[in-house]
């Protein structure tokens, strides 16, 4: 198998750096959900609508950045004190239902229940990377990384319903290019990552063999070249995916306010 080099962006030469382009999982996410919110999202730029569902998960997310130290074990007092910190720093105007506040409530809870008696071994949260495949730019954060002897831990916390099939973890792109950022700073180290669904307490993950790493960069440059390449950004078939678009709601896409309308019609 033919490798695939990954760039740091100090290794191109000025010209090269000029003619990067940047993507990111969320990115590439957005067009296999439907090419035509990739082009309101990130071509034309259409603002984003306030989404309660996701600033639950900014919140759990900070609250969990915060409050995990290797130095100490979890205490239930300080997760729900930073919870309701950080419930007016994201959600200043309490548009989030109460239902859903409850919601993140209970998830730090259980999530204590699990890990009220373990310290960690955090290499870092929130952890920044970027690496250069071909001529672009990969950015993303990687919610938790342990490094636990020879084995990389990539942690990945999940605040919504909707989960991943357990056949599709090996294959998942997000985890995989989060295995891809740490392989190419931990080459000796074995890469597993996980998706930690916070709702169900469910973990799925996966240990990245080398020959998985060489797949990723495939479908990863593989994904990357079909958004360059389209020029119509269709809106996908998936119907569904419209009735919580922010760009249906706006009414920046008419194909789907047309479908809302049907549907509710």
């Amino acid at each position: 198998m033919s490798l695939i080099k990954i760039k740091s962006y100090n290794d191109l030469t000025d010209l090269q750096s000029l003619a990067l382009v940047d993507f990111s999982y969320s990115r590439i996410d957005t067009y296999q959900q439907c090419p035509a919110k990739y082009f309101y999202s990130y071509i034309s730029k259409e603002p984003r609508l306030f989404n309660p569902p996701a600033v639950l998960g900014n919140i759990v997310h900070a609250v969990l950045e915060n409050v995990l130290d290797n130095e100490k074990t979890l205490d239930i007092n300080e997760l729900e004190q930073e919870y309701n910190k950080n419930i007016p720093i994201w959600d200043p105007d309490n548009n989030i239902p109460k239902d859903l506040i409850s919601v993140g409530s209970v998830i730090l809870q259980e999530f204590y229940d699990e890990y009220y008696d373990k310290k960690f071994n955090i290499y870092e949260k929130e952890l920044a990377f970027n690496f250069i495949i071909g001529c672009y730019r990969i950015l993303g954060f990687i919610d938790r990384v342990d490094v636990i002897g020879d084995r990389v831990n990539i942690v990945d916390y999940k605040t919504g319903k909707w989960e991943v099939a357990l056949k599709d973890v090996p294959n998942n792109l997000q985890l995989g290019i989060y295995a891809l950022a740490m392989h190419s700073i931990f080459p000796e180290k074995e890469i597993y990552a996980e998706l930690h669904y916070l709702r169900s307490g469910k973990k799925k993950g996966h240990l990245f063999t080398n020959e998985d790493i060489e797949n990723v960069k495939l479908k990863l440059i593989s994904s990357i070249t079909k958004i360059i390449n389209d020029t119509n950004f269709t809106p996908t078939s998936n119907v569904r995916i419209c009735s919580y678009c922010d760009h249906a709601k706006s009414g920046a896409c008419p194909t789907g306010v047309f479908r809302n309308k049907k549907n509710n019609g």
